[in-house]
């Protein structure tokens, strides 16, 4: 991907075990034959993976972080029943940017040949630097800030979820033929909300519409002032980009001053079935009317089936968590040394295009083993990662609350960044 620009990752991708770039005037060996060889030592010997997940058990997406956790895990055990050997540790994130760099340095201290996580864009970008600069191939399931795509020291980054340049329109497109012209922003000064908002607002100019917008430190103590900036600005609709610890509260504030739920509309980051009881637990109805959009969560019904026995119902990011880990496990298996991070993101970016589709670990191994080229379609659909480490296919679902806080999904729609 980002790293496919180097003349190492380029060599890499032709025959992974190069003995490196070159320069000592000797003629390298033959692709073919080196590949060969290379897979055939992987297949005799495979060497254990180390996964190290930075993932929410608590804090704001803590919420996200139940179907993302027991995908993971799910995944590893997947794995090692396959023929694969994989072994993972979790650190809580806590939704805290500082907190997330803290489990990141401890699992790589501890050996973690490879990081799935952070759940949160923010928490990432805490600690994508470090794992820059270690070489340590960093894979998140829900990081969908965009500005990711393109980050220079985010070269062993990628992730299975599509970036926010594909949900921007449809909020845009909802709101507009819904009405509403006089647009208000309200949600975190962070990594993620910022890129988001102004996606947005970019979106709105474009189809004719007013925006404000107010983003705040999402530690601060309160968040009255800006929901009084709001409700003077006196707009249709009201879109929130918080998480549930923030967004809840600022949800509930709007409520109280004025702005009922059907003037608001939960971004990714805060939207939930149950949302409602994080606002008002004693009123199931307080959200009827608000509009919501999610990553439609994705895999076969009888992936889905496991992981709510896991889980629950809730399973936004399972899919992509999933493929993050049987990604990470082909990777080792065709480089044979997962310590080689170089090495490790040259075989991702070979692993879900031009090749043999394939949709299991041990499927895909098997032809690893052999020596052909893989196309991993992953429980999540195709991947197919763009030069950035992108997926370039997304599925949003839009949703409402009604008849007491019953989630109703009203469209879906998938969007290909590829045609774009």
């Amino acid at each position: 991907m980002r790293l496919m620009v180097r003349t190492c990752a380029a060599a890499l991708l032709l025959a992974l075990v190069f003995a490196g770039c070159g320069g000592n005037g000797e003629e390298p060996p033959a692709p073919e034959a080196t590949t060969a060889t290379a897979t055939t030592e992987a297949a005799a010997a495979p060497v254990t993976l180390h996964i190290g997940a930075v993932l929410p058990e608590t804090g704001s997406l803590a919420f996200l972080g139940v179907p993302i956790i027991a995908a993971a895990r799910l995944a590893v055990e997947d794995v090692n029943a396959q023929g694969g050997e994989v072994t993972f540790s979790l650190a809580d994130s806590a939704t805290n940017p500082a907190t997330g760099l803290e489990g990141a340095r401890r699992l790589l201290g501890e050996g973690a040949h490879v990081i799935v996580g952070a759940a949160a864009s923010a928490v990432s970008q805490a600690f994508v630097q470090t794992l820059f600069d270690e070489q340590v191939p960093q894979c998140s399931p829900s990081n969908t800030s965009p500005v990711f795509t393109g980050q220079e020291n985010a070269a062993y980054y990628f992730r299975t979820v599509p970036p926010d340049t594909a949900m921007a329109p449809i909020i845009a497109d909802v709101v507009v033929s819904g009405g509403s012209s006089r647009i208000a922003i309200i949600g975190r000064a962070d990594a993620w909300g910022n890129a988001l908002e102004r996606l947005l607002v970019d979106e709105f100019d474009k189809l004719g519409a007013q925006t404000f917008s107010v983003l705040y430190d999402p530690e601060t103590a309160s968040y009255s002032a800006e929901v009084a900036q709001v409700v003077s600005y006196d707009p249709d609709i009201v879109i929130n980009l918080g998480f549930s610890s923030d967004g809840s509260e600022t949800v509930r504030q709007l409520i109280e001053s004025g702005v009922g739920p059907e003037r608001q509309f939960a971004a990714t980051g805060l939207y939930s079935p149950t949302l409602w009881e994080s606002v008002d637990a004693s009123n199931p109805s307080v959200l009827d009317g608000m509009l919501g959009i999610s990553q439609t969560a994705k895999g076969t019904s009888a992936f889905k089936e496991r992981l709510t026995e896991r889980a629950g119902d809730y399973l936004a990011y399972g899919a992509e968590a999933y493929d993050c880990v049987i990604l990470l496990a082909l990777a080792a298996r065709l480089v044979g040394d997962p310590s080689d991070g170089e090495a490790m993101m040259a075989a991702i970016a070979r692993l879900t295009h031009d090749g043999e589709e394939c949709t299991s670990y041990s499927e895909c191994a098997a032809l690893i083993d052999e020596g052909k080229d893989i196309d991993y379609s992953g429980v999540s659909g195709p991947i197919n990662f763009s030069e950035e480490g992108d997926p370039t296919v997304a599925v949003y679902s839009i949703h409402t609350w009604e008849n007491g806080g019953n989630a109703v999904t009203l469209s879906t729609e998938t969007v290909d960044l590829a045609a774009e």
